[in-house]
């Protein structure tokens, strides 16, 4: 059986990894959907402990799933404990700093997620197979980070249009092409 980890962004778990979880278990896949810290309690730390608890499941057959702050968080992990991975699904995934105005906490949280040069090395070296969805009606994270990121960790790039960040805001429910990718 093939082990998925979905890992969330600032706001909890999106409504597509309830889809994407109701997808895969019909074929089989053991899905992974921990609770990570939201919003105001989002720490590096905090992702890590969370991890940790499902550290087991690190290994060269894992498909990992990750939204928004997710992603930096994940590769934050597999960097410091050099941990391989087959296969990783980047959603809305970014290694810079930006800023969104009004939006005082988040803006805080993603300076906690800025990606090093050694990070974005060992991401590129550490998973077989990158891809990167990304909206270009995505009203959190600038659409030149979305495509940076492809190119920095050398996925391949899969925009979409009309998809937004793909959270509650965007009302997105599904999201096909993740199956796709991990079933291929």
């Amino acid at each position: 059986m093939k082990n998925v980890l979905l890992v969330h962004g600032f706001n909890c778990i999106p409504k597509i990894f309830e889809y994407f979880k109701e997808e895969l278990e019909k074929n089989d896949y053991n899905v992974i959907m921990p609770e990570f810290p939201v919003r105001e309690e989002i720490t590096v730390e905090g992702y890590f402990d969370v991890f940790d608890k499902f550290r087991n499941y690190f290994n060269e057959e894992l498909i990992v799933v990750a939204h928004s702050i997710g992603n930096p968080m994940f590769i934050k992990y597999i960097s410091k404990n050099d941990l391989k991975i087959e296969k990783y699904i980047s959603l809305a995934g970014f290694s810079k700093d930006f800023f969104n105005e009004g939006k005082e906490v988040l803006n805080e949280k993603v300076k906690l997620t800025v990606l090093t040069d050694k990070e974005l090395n060992d991401v590129r070296t550490l998973v077989k197979e990158k891809y990167s969805i990304y909206s270009d009606s995505d009203h959190l994270v600038p659409i030149d980070l979305l495509e940076q990121f492809c190119k920095e960790i050398n996925s391949v790039a899969v925009p979409m249009k009309d998809i937004g960040h793909m959270g509650k805001k965007s009302g997105l429910e599904k999201l096909p092409k993740v199956i796709e990718l991990i079933e291929k």
